[in-house]
């Protein structure tokens, strides 16, 4: 899975310029299938925003099945969820009329478009450029530390730094634990990692006391 996001991805220096305009065509959002990763926080943004736009969503659980798929990252049985996706363009499921419509709390795969953020295992990070929508690289140029100050949110650093460090070692304890058992250990890990959050609280917070359950013998 992670061979697959990483597909089409360029590394770029931190003070390089680059040309980038969106036209508001919609077409990075379409085939887009298994591609859109969503992280515990993209979950808890998307969740609350929807809350607040339709009182009938009351939950995590209701965004998840909704709009989200699980997709294994690792033969452990770890695993990710991402957007789903409509139509024979496998369009984004938020995409609506070439706009999309959680672009308040839209994922950070979304939100830094074009650019990525990969964790260098020194708690700092390395930036790729996406190329697989060339047609883009026009207009305005800009540097890519200026992109990522705007859009790669001191929330979003912290948790993926703490993310990151706490993956490798689940799914250590996942691959150690027997067959017979891991079905359970999947479903606390669902609910420590994605679901079992309170909207009305700050997320950072939450997350990590998730993360010290999950890490649990």
């Amino acid at each position: 899975m992670k061979e697959l996001l990483m597909q089409n991805l360029t590394p770029i220096a931190w003070n390089e310029r680059i040309h980038f305009e969106c036209h508001h065509c919609g077409a990075c959002c379409r085939h887009v299938k298994d591609s859109i990763p969503l992280e515990s926080l993209d979950v808890y943004r998307i969740a609350k925003f929807l809350r607040d736009q339709d009182k009938t969503f009351d939950s995590i659980d209701d965004m998840l099945s909704r709009y989200a798929e699980p997709v294994p990252l690792h033969e452990c049985g770890y695993f990710i969820y991402t957007l789903k996706t409509v139509g024979s363009d496998d369009a984004c499921i938020f995409l609506k009329n070439n706009q999309c419509m959680i672009q308040a709390a839209k994922p950070r795969a979304c939100r830094i478009y074009p650019l990525v953020a990969e964790p260098d295992g020194a708690s700092s990070f390395q930036y790729y450029l996406s190329m697989e929508k060339s047609h883009h690289f026009t207009g305005r140029k800009f540097k890519a530390r200026d992109w990522m100050n705007q859009y790669f949110t001191q929330e979003d650093r912290a948790f993926v730094n703490e993310d990151i460090s706490a993956a490798l070692e689940i799914a250590r304890l996942l691959r150690q634990i027997p067959e017979a058992y891991k079905h359970r250990a999947l479903f606390c890990f669902l609910l420590y990692k994605y679901t079992d959050f309170d909207l009305d609280q700050p997320f950072q917070k939450q997350y990590e006391n998730n993360n010290k359950k999950r890490l649990l013998p």
